[in-house]
């Protein structure tokens, strides 16, 4: 009687959960990923203070160690109301695009003029702009204030906040100054590093 001898087969191995693996975790760091900003870079002084500045409601004026201004406010839709009354002051229009664009920046440091240019630029190439700064010359033209008040008149609960580095000079800080007492704002945060405080030192 013929021996039936039983086919072989090569090795299988199912790849499907390698692939379901490979795209979990190609997901995972897609969202947790933390893409490059075109925010301005500012080091702080340090303080001993205890005070928090708040994390909602706020607009944050920045000037980094070139003395260049930049502007934000946190909440997405305040953004783009308030980009809405600085186009209806200016007579500027601006798309839906540019201002789901200008929606998604924390911070900008760009003129009036150069604002839509800028919110045209492909995305690959934003955060590598060498943004000039706002405008804030007390003396000459100054766009610091226009912001400030369309950004209060987008939500007058607004709180302000300034984040200047070690190495600004005092006359832009001073300019930014002019700019907010000229809207009757005398009243703002200073955002610092933490710093320990000294044996025996007490806040009042």
């Amino acid at each position: 009687m013929a021996i039936v001898k039983p086919k072989k087969h090569p090795p299988h191995m199912d790849m499907t959960p390698m692939v379901d693996l490979a795209f979990l975790l190609l997901t995972f760091f897609i969202m947790t990923a933390t893409f490059k900003t075109n925010d301005a870079e500012v080091t702080t002084p340090s303080s001993v203070s205890t005070i928090k500045v708040p994390d909602d409601k706020i607009m944050i004026i920045s000037i980094d160690k070139d003395g260049k201004v930049f502007f934000g406010v946190d909440a997405q839709s305040t953004r783009i109301s308030m980009l809405d009354n600085i186009a209806q002051s200016k007579g500027i229009t601006f798309t839906d695009l540019e201002k789901k664009k200008f929606s998604l920046q924390s911070s900008f440091g760009v003129p009036l003029n150069q604002l839509k240019a800028f919110l045209n630029t492909p995305d690959a190439q934003m955060a590598q702009i060498k943004q000039p700064g706002i405008p804030v010359d007390s003396t000459g033209t100054s766009q610091l204030a226009d912001w400030v008040y369309a950004a209060r008149k987008a939500d007058p609960g607004l709180r302000i906040a300034l984040k200047g580095d070690n190495l600004a000079k005092f006359p832009v800080f001073k300019d930014v100054l002019g700019n907010l007492q000229s809207q009757n704002i005398n009243r703002f945060n200073l955002i610092t590093a933490s710093e320990q405080a000294p044996a025996g030192f007490k806040m009042d």
